[in-house]
């Protein structure tokens, strides 16, 4: 309204002095039709956005349910603190909307908070709603932040009845705060897109949101097309989740990483054994399948964890060494993988943002060594940082034990 008024003054001034009339109007009458006019050109200009702001939102969903919003959301919980990268891909201004997120980034991925929290100091006095939402936080508590969403995993909703909802949705819902579900962490190459599509209509920002379909869907592409239609003679690979911090050996056999792999011509060996998607290997078994790959993912609980130090301000030699510290055990050492020196890591967060494609060319690039010049995984990393610079803008997130030239 200041721009308004200043331009209406402005025009007022411009007349002021000038010895002219028009048949039937006088000064007064020029005056107030040109300031009406210059008022109308500018809410011409401004009413698509105020619509927009003030437009009901009504979206469904990953569970399938339908969630209303009378006008896209101003105050939003995390309730999962890792879901503020994916707010940043879709909103100019994420922080602007938070009034409440839950404490999983700081307890899980100590070096990521740490990042964003220097570069966004306000993070710090951000109410925390506990571990994550429902874990250990009072309902009541997050009445009282007043949010108009609560964004949640599908872990956190817990089990799905028929109709979509769940107990902890139902409690949620029936305190009077609106819930939506998105994911990406269980069912990543399923879940992204539509959890970006509705995250972005949630916010009344479903244009930058297709533009960040868009660079996924565009990445993607390029990472698999050279594996299209081509008979793969798969590449056994043990991942090590959480190497180093929990005993040997957590590993995924289906989802996440393990799906990621397999888009690239690669077979996690503990699909083979595990009735469900994670659980432990033991060494016996590693080393009488003798993976051709090993691949440690790292990052949780931070430095002092003991497992590989990889992520936000971490820089690849400290990784290099952390790696090369996990891999001299005793029993790990006895694998070929290990002797042919086919051994990386990556940080374990990859596998809960869009930037699992950074996995996803690191991975395509390490079991296919023939394909290796066609693959850049610092080359994506870097892409979606210059597109998105909220992002944490240093550290790495893969990391092969020799260097690679």
């Amino acid at each position: 309204m200041q721009r308004l008024s200043a331009g209406v003054e402005a025009a007022r001034a411009g007349d002021a002095g000038k010895g002219f009339a028009v048949a039937g109007l006088d000064r007064s009458s020029l005056n107030t039709r040109h300031a009406l006019l210059l008022l109308g050109t500018g809410l011409a200009l401004t009413m698509p956005s105020l619509v927009r702001a003030q437009t009901p939102v009504v979206v469904r969903d990953l569970l399938g349910r339908e969630v209303y919003l009378a006008r896209p959301a101003r105050r939003v919980v995390l309730g999962q603190g890792r879901f503020l990268s994916m707010i940043s891909m879709v909103h100019p201004d994420p922080l602007s909307l938070l009034v409440g997120w839950a404490d999983d980034l700081n307890s899980t991925f100590p070096n990521e908070a740490k990042a964003w929290i220097d570069r966004f100091p306000a993070l710090k006095s951000l109410p925390v709603i506990g571990a994550r939402v429902g874990s250990d936080y009072a309902i009541e508590n997050l009445l009282m932040l007043q949010p108009d969403l609560v964004l949640i995993s599908r872990f956190a909703a817990g089990p799905v009845n028929t109709d979509g909802s769940t107990a902890f949705i139902d409690t949620l819902t029936g305190s009077g705060l609106t819930v939506a579900v998105i994911d990406f962490a269980q069912d990543p190459l399923n879940d992204t897109v539509p959890s970006l599509r509705i995250l972005s209509q949630l916010l009344g920002q479903q244009s930058r949101g297709d533009e960040t379909i868009s660079f996924y869907q565009d990445t993607l592409k390029r990472i698999v097309s050279p594996f299209a239609g081509k008979p793969v003679n798969p590449v056994n690979v043990l991942f090590h989740s959480h190497a180093g911090v929990m005993p040997c050996c957590a590993s995924i056999g289906k989802g996440s990483f393990a799906d990621l792999a397999e888009m690239v011509g690669g077979h996690s060996i503990a699909g083979d054994v595990l009735k469900k998607a994670v659980g432990p290997l033991s060494l016996e078994y590693i080393l009488t399948r003798q993976p051709d790959v090993y691949i440690a993912t790292g990052g949780l609980r931070g430095e002092g964890a003991g497992g590989i130090v990889i992520g936000a301000n971490v820089d690849e030699s400290r990784a290099r060494e952390s790696l090369a510290r996990i891999v001299s055990d005793q029993g790990l050492a006895q694998m070929s993988a290990v002797r042919n020196k086919r051994v990386y890591a990556l940080w374990h967060g990859l596998n809960e943002t869009p930037l699992h494609l950074v996995a996803l060319e690191a991975l395509a690039g390490w079991l296919n060594p023939g394909l290796k010049g066609e693959f850049d995984a610092e080359r994506t990393l870097s892409g979606f940082r210059k597109r998105y610079p909220l992002l944490p803008q240093d550290g790495v997130y893969s990391v092969a034990l020799t260097p690679e030239t």
